[in-house]
């Protein structure tokens, strides 16, 4: 594959816009539930999918302009469903997406995504499929305000026959998306401008999403949505500090690969990608569902954010998806699915929550654990992430978790457990101290962790692991790809 098509292909991933806005550019996921208490669950667990996004094959016009599909690798199991993963004391973990586009996004679509002023059909059904064989539970759709906008609240919300409305006292909130097997994605509305505001119960009026100020923030908050900031690579804690958000992306694909701005990420990043494309499509190579190996970098200033935001208020952190389904079709891997499918990066990574036990999911129930702080993003394609648990213990006896604020006082002690480990993977588990003076390492391990908190900060976890059970997946290509990745990002517990 040669360097400058790979280049065309992520330039085109950069330039995924909102619309106008104003803000200044700057073999391991088949492992299974573990439902067992302290091993790896069994290989022959699996369930299948409900059908792959793909199922639908496309028509001679739209195959004609796409490269030639070289031998069909068989489709990797679709990611472990969280209900079916191991979660703390009275928990169940929900999984979910958010920002997300549809239709209802004017660059979604490859461009196109209402020919004729009518819902693309195709990318249409290849999203609702994807979000359905993904296996989430919820997902947050943010649709540019340039489409966005022009419609109801009943049309945003993408509901079709066999659907089950959310009612709100003013209507729709929310959208029970039907799937092939008896499940459902709970879907709810919002929007991605200079703000992200998430969860509306009613819609906005037009112009509100680009007003990035504490009384824009304020406004939005009146229409029943949760107001976070996209792209927070761009951004310092400072400029976003008076703003009152509720929370930030501290990932997004996008930042890997952006050629404008501060992180330039992308002149390490495109050998990778470059070897790793050029090997599939020439020589059989590895599977692309496990291409975010080369892709992966973390996002360095979101963080930095982050953690400086989180010395002045309780500030959740989230991973974005940001998918469209718009790369030119460049590339055609050999599974037969675009490189930038909806199944593809939804599969990648996404957000947990933790949720009551037996509680129904929501839009209300989602909500509350976003606000709480209840959320750890988790990279999935490296395997789910059954078992992993951060809280801490009071010496009164509580139980503090993530996101909960708390005055400093001897005696709180910080539990970790990560998840099960693949066999032939490796863990570091980082117990991170945040302060004024930056994030540092107070406790390692490969293993839990038991820590009694000396002195006040604000305490959050990684955990990194070294993909080695997908050393046969990568053949002769793990040598050179085989690295440390994170698997894990925890919300903070806040001692004060």
């Amino acid at each position: 594959m040669a360097r400058w098509l790979v280049a065309l292909l992520v330039v085109g991933l950069a330039a995924c816009d909102d619309g106008g806005s104003t803000t200044p550019p700057d073999a391991a996921r088949g492992l299974d539930a573990g439902v067992q208490p302290d091993a790896a669950p069994p290989p022959d667990a699996r369930v299948d999918a409900a059908g792959p996004a793909r199922d639908a094959e496309p028509d001679a016009a739209e195959d004609a302009g796409r490269p030639p599909l070289l031998d069909a690798s068989p489709p990797l199991p679709p990611p472990v469903a969280a209900g079916d993963q191991r979660a703390p004391r009275t928990w169940r973990f929900a999984r979910g997406l958010i920002h997300m586009h549809s239709v209802h996004s004017h660059d979604a679509c490859d461009g196109d995504p209402k020919p004729d002023g009518q819902p693309n059909a195709p990318c249409l059904a290849r999203f609702r499929a994807a979000i359905c064989q993904d296996r989430f539970d919820f997902l947050l759709l943010t649709d540019h305000p340039a489409s966005f906008d022009d419609v109801p609240m009943e049309e945003a919300l993408l509901h079709a026959d066999g659907d089950t409305w959310v009612e709100g006292p003013d209507g729709p909130i929310a959208n029970r998306v039907a799937c092939p097997d008896g499940r459902s994605v709970l879907l709810a509305a919002g929007s991605e401008g200079d703000l992200m505001p998430v969860l509306f119960e009613r819609k906005p009026p037009a112009g509100n999403i680009r007003d990035a100020s504490p009384e824009g923030v304020a406004r939005l908050r009146e229409f029943g949505a949760l107001v976070f900031q996209a792209h927070t690579e761009r951004f310092a804690a400072e400029e976003l500090a008076p703003l009152g958000l509720d929370g930030i992306e501290i990932y997004n694909l996008h930042a890997n690969l952006d050629p404008r701005g501060e992180l330039q990420q992308l002149p390490e990043i495109l050998p990778d990608l470059v070897e790793w494309i050029g090997a599939g499509q020439q020589y059989g190579g590895p599977h692309p569902d496990y291409s975010f190996l080369a892709a992966f970098r973390e996002n360095p200033r979101a963080l930095a954010a982050w953690d400086g935001l989180t010395q002045q208020t309780r500030i959740l952190g989230f991973a974005g998806s940001d998918i469209h389904e718009n790369l030119p079709p460049l590339v055609r891997p050999s599974d037969g699915d675009r490189i930038d499918s909806y199944r593809r990066l939804g599969s990648w990574f996404s957000n947990y929550i933790l949720v009551e036990a037996g509680e129904t999911l929501e839009p209300a129930t989602v909500k509350a654990a976003l606000r709480a702080g209840r959320l750890f993003v988790a990279f999935d394609v490296w395997g789910p992430p059954t078992g992993f648990d951060f809280h801490a213990t009071h010496p009164d006896g509580r139980l503090l978790e993530m996101g909960a604020e708390e005055a400093f006082v001897r005696g709180i002690r910080l539990e970790v457990r990560p998840p099960v480990v693949p066999p032939g993977a490796t863990v570091d588990v980082l117990l991170r101290r945040v302060t004024a003076e930056g994030a540092f390492t107070v406790e390692q391990a490969s293993g839990p962790i038991s820590f009694e908190a000396a002195a006040p900060g604000v305490y959050r976890v990684e955990v990194r692991i070294t993909p080695g059970h997908l050393r046969d997946a990568l053949g002769p290509w793990a040598d050179r790809f085989l690295r440390e990745v994170t698997w894990i990002y925890a919300n903070p517990i806040y001692l004060r």
